[in-house]
């Protein structure tokens, strides 16, 4: 009851107690307050809509500034991987015209005839190492890409397709990567998602892919690569490892703000995965 409400009621107990309002009065009064207290109901539904209304447009602009934060997040890892390519190739030019200038310098005929020797035994090698590898490939089951006779040439025999298992491919590849050997394992991987993507395992070999580059201390890329795994697969059981991963590939490269913001998101999504425990622990060193 607000203050004119108050008054009213006062000046109507007053009049009751002195014995001097008339009835008439009295209905008036109560028209009065009844007419306040329908007045000030209104008013306090008007501001319980506004305030739900203002609720609902906090929320909503939250809402759009986490995606805005996390699109940033991911963009930005992308400029850095683009950045790194573009360094790693300039390095590679300037190998070669470093390489072509000293050619160019030692370009005599001593020279031209001791590269075409050099190339020739290259020849030898390249030819020898094929014939192995049909070895190899007959000896673990598969069927030769060609067969070879006599130094390297082609037998005259039709060309056989290397048929390979869904996996055997898969282990092949998981293999390379327990030996440290990440490159050939990512091309594994990326060779089975390419012949079974919709095998059980595609999201298992997305998540490796993008593992082997964390091995590698290339975090940028890793978490570009564990971001397909979220998107592609988002009911898979590797996204809770690939939010965890993603978060410590921002810590390691001092990005803490949005490796501790990948962590939270993972505790609250996941809070009874193995990884959750985990992602609770890093944050505690995290600062």
């Amino acid at each position: 009851m607000d203050r004119t409400v108050f008054l009213c009621f006062c000046v109507a107990v007053l009049c009751l107690l002195t014995g001097c309002a008339a009835p008439q009065d009295i209905g008036i009064l109560d028209n009065r307050v009844s007419a306040l207290e329908m007045d000030n109901a209104r008013r306090m539904n008007r501001e319980r809509e506004y305030q739900e209304k203002l609720d609902k447009f906090a929320d909503n602009i939250e809402k759009k500034l986490a995606q805005d934060e996390k699109d940033f997040r991911t963009k930005y890892a992308g400029l850095k991987v683009d950045i790194n390519d573009l360094k790693y190739k300039m390095r590679i030019l300037l190998g070669k015209i470093q390489e072509t200038s000293h050619q160019f310098v030692q370009n005599d005929q001593s020279s031209i005839e001791a590269r075409q020797k050099a190339l020739q035994k290259l020849d030898d090698a390249v030819a020898r190492n094929l014939q192995r590898l049909v070895m190899l490939e007959q000896y673990v089951g598969f069927e030769p890409s060609e067969s070879l006779q006599g130094g390297g040439s082609q037998a005259s025999g039709k060309k056989q397709v290397v048929v390979k298992s869904e996996q055997g491919l898969y282990k092949q590849a998981k293999q390379l990567l327990d030996q440290g050997k990440n490159d050939k394992a990512r091309a594994g991987f990326r060779e089975f998602i390419k012949l079974y993507p919709e095998s059980n395992n595609a999201d298992n070999a997305r998540f490796w892919i993008a593992d082997s580059y964390y091995r590698d201390k290339w975090y940028e890329k890793a978490i570009l690569e564990y971001q397909k795994v979220i998107e592609k697969y988002p009911k898979g059981n590797k996204v809770p490892a690939a939010l965890l991963k993603q978060g410590f590939s921002f810590a390691n490269l001092g990005e803490k703000a949005n490796a501790r913001l990948l962590l939270k998101e993972l505790i609250q999504k996941y809070p009874d995965s193995h990884e959750a425990k985990i992602a609770k622990d890093k944050l505690k060193i995290i600062k």
